[in-house]
Formats: structure tokens, C-alpha cells, sequence
């Protein structure tokens, strides 16, 4: 009986064994926020198209868009543990985890595309690095960035075009400690509530106004309960494509380069149609009847007077060193 057992458990143990050069197939689950029509559920989508189309439909990704599992916090702890394997993810929106999470969109960072491809898509940096290591300190990794774009402020009660003009104004502003903070400075009354709120809350007044891309004014409508938008271009947000850890791990090392290459290819398009999105959506805001309001030159270094008030105060949290090496690039040629 004991040999029968033995054979039986011996067979049982070398099933669990991949035979040498069999291609295993993978089933792979992909979080996200987003609304399905916007760049990033189109780009989730292509991901997954490829995924399946260069492993002959070997590698199988679902994609779960427009929060179906979850805001990013909850994405986040899923990477962690393995239960999500995959996610077009805000780690901005991951700072109740880690203070690092918002470093990169600290305010004023960059406000124009060609300072944007330098500093965030260029070579890499004190961004990349602190964003890539603190992602890897809570199990997860980075195969590539997307773009989320710039951030802007809309409001229904009066055209924002300095930064004293927010003084009063009721915001709800997204979770991140840099830009509570920044509007806090600014003399603004910062609400905080959960997104699918908002629109709302802007329509009977709870809030006068919001900061989000263009983008996301135009999906939303928000543009049918506000008056204003003002191209403040405060923050600009740049996310990560993002693999469990624990789960990339544990894929074929050539799985591993085909998941990864997939991912650049895929965040180089996201990037490009979001900004074609960007333009298209401002557009539709402005024939809406929306005021567009562009601060002057010399508006805008009232913002960035309030900025540098928000760096000084969160460079005990980020450290200086890091604070310094971000300035040195921002800076470079």
C-alpha cells in the first residue's frame, strides 16, 4: 500500500512540474478606473489584443475597466497580494499607503508638452526611481508609463484668473497631499469626496468647482454644472503600467520581455491619442459655452509662488535630497 502510495504521489508531483519547453498557458486578470472609450481603456484593450495575438492565445488578459474591481487603492492591494495581476494604475491615488506615491505630481513640475517628454517620457530620473521603487517596496512593478495628463481647475462661480480668485472657492480636489495642500495655500475650502460623487455634488452646489484634465470635464459633463475652466496646468499626472509582482514573478522569463514590450508599445500610443483626446475635448468645452481662461505670464507665477510654499513644507516628507534632484532636472537643458 505504502509503494502504491508513493507511485501516486510521485505522479501527482510531477504534473505540478512544467515539462522543459512546453509553453504554459496564462490567465492573467487587468484592473482600471477608466471609462472604456477614453485613451487608457482603449489602451488596456490592445493590451490585452497583443497579449493574446503574440502567444498564438496562449496568454489570456481580462480586462476589468471603469473601477469594476475597485478604485486604485483597492487595484493597489490586489497587485500586492497577487489577486490582480495587471492594472493601468494612479499611484498618486496610493498615497494613504506611501507618502512617495505623489511625489511626481508635486505642483509645477512641468507645464508644457516639450518640458513633459523631457522630465517624465525622457531619460530616467529621481521620478522614475522613486516612483518605480516605492511600487517594488508594496510588491508591485512598473513595465511602462501612461499619460493622465494635466490637471486644471473648473468652477461655477466666477473666472479664475490668478491665483488670489480661488480664494474662497469650494474645491474638491483628488486625494494626493501636494495638491490638498497647494489649493489649502491658495485660501480655497478643499472637499474631498469619492469621484462618481462629484458631478452631483457640482450640480446642486455642494461644491462650486473641481480640478481634473480636460478630458475628463468633456466625459463627464461637468461643463453642464460649471461656468469656468482656467489652464492652470497645476499638476501634471503620468501612471503606470503595473504587474503584481508576486504574479510577473512567477511567468516564463520570455513571457516576462513579451508582457513588457507589449507595454511600451502600448503606453507610446496612450500617450499620443490622449493628447489628441486633450485637444478634442477643450474643443467641445468651449463650444459648450464654457469660459476657457488662460492665466497670463505673469498670473501664473502667483500659482508657482504657492507651489514653491508647498514644496518647502512636504520636503520633510520626500526628503531633500530627492526634493533637490527633482529641481536639478526640472532645471536641466
Amino acid at each position: 500500500m505504502k509503494t502504491k502510495l508513493a507511485i501516486i504521489a510521485a505522479a501527482a508531483a510531477l504534473m505540478l512540474v512544467p515539462i522543459q519547453g512546453m509553453a504554459q498557458d496564462v490567465r492573467l486578470r487587468l484592473a482600471h478606473v477608466f471609462p472604456e472609450q477614453s485613451s487608457v481603456g482603449e489602451a488596456a484593450d490592445m493590451f490585452a489584443e497583443l497579449a493574446a495575438e503574440r502567444s498564438d492565445g496562449r496568454i489570456d488578459v481580462k480586462v476589468y475597466p471603469a473601477g469594476q474591481l475597485g478604485g486604485d487603492e483597492a487595484i493597489g492591494r490586489g497587485l500586492s497580494r497577487g489577486t490582480i495581476q495587471l492594472a493601468f494604475l494612479n499611484p498618486n491615488s496610493l498615497v494613504g499607503i506611501d507618502p512617495l506615491f505623489d511625489f511626481h505630481i508635486l505642483p509645477y513640475i512641468a507645464t508644457d508638452y516639450e518640458a513633459v517628454d523631457r522630465i517624465f517620457y525622457g531619460e530616467r530620473n529621481i521620478i522614475h526611481e522613486t516612483l518605480d521603487s516605492t511600487l517594488e517596496k508594496h510588491d508591485m512593478k512598473t513595465l511602462a508609463y501612461f499619460e493622465n495628463g494635466f490637471r486644471d481647475i473648473s468652477n461655477s462661480q466666477r473666472p479664475v484668473r490668478t491665483v488670489d480668485d480661488l480664494d474662497g472657492l469650494k474645491l474638491r480636489v483628488v486625494p494626493s497631499q501636494s495638491l490638498k495642500l497647494f489649493f489649502d495655500k491658495a485660501g480655497s475650502q478643499v472637499v474631498i469626496m469619492p469621484f462618481p460623487e462629484l458631478f452631483t455634488a457640482l450640480q446642486q452646489g455642494t461644491v462650486d468647482g473641481q480640478e481634473n484634465g480636460v478630458i475628463l470635464i468633456e466625459q463627464a459633463r461637468f461643463f453642464e454644472a460649471q461656468k469656468y475652466v482656467t489652464l492652470t496646468h497645476h499638476s501634471y499626472v503620468m501612471s503606470t503600467i503595473t504587474a503584481s509582482q508576486r504574479a510577473f514573478e512567477g511567468l516564463d522569463e520570455k513571457d516576462r520581455e513579451l508582457l513588457t514590450d507589449i507595454a511600451e508599445e502600448v503606453s507610446d500610443w496612450q500617450i499620443e491619442r490622449n493628447r489628441e483626446n486633450a485637444e478634442k475635448a477643450l474643443k467641445a468645452i468651449k463650444d459648450a459655452g464654457l469660459e476657457v481662461i488662460e492665466p497670463s505670464a505673469e498670473a501664473q507665477e502667483g500659482f508657482r509662488a504657492v507651489a514653491d510654499e508647498v514644496w518647502s513644507e512636504l520636503t520633510s516628507v520626500y526628503g531633500q535630497d530627492r526634493v533637490d534632484a527633482l529641481r536639478d532636472v526640472m532645471t536641466a537643458d
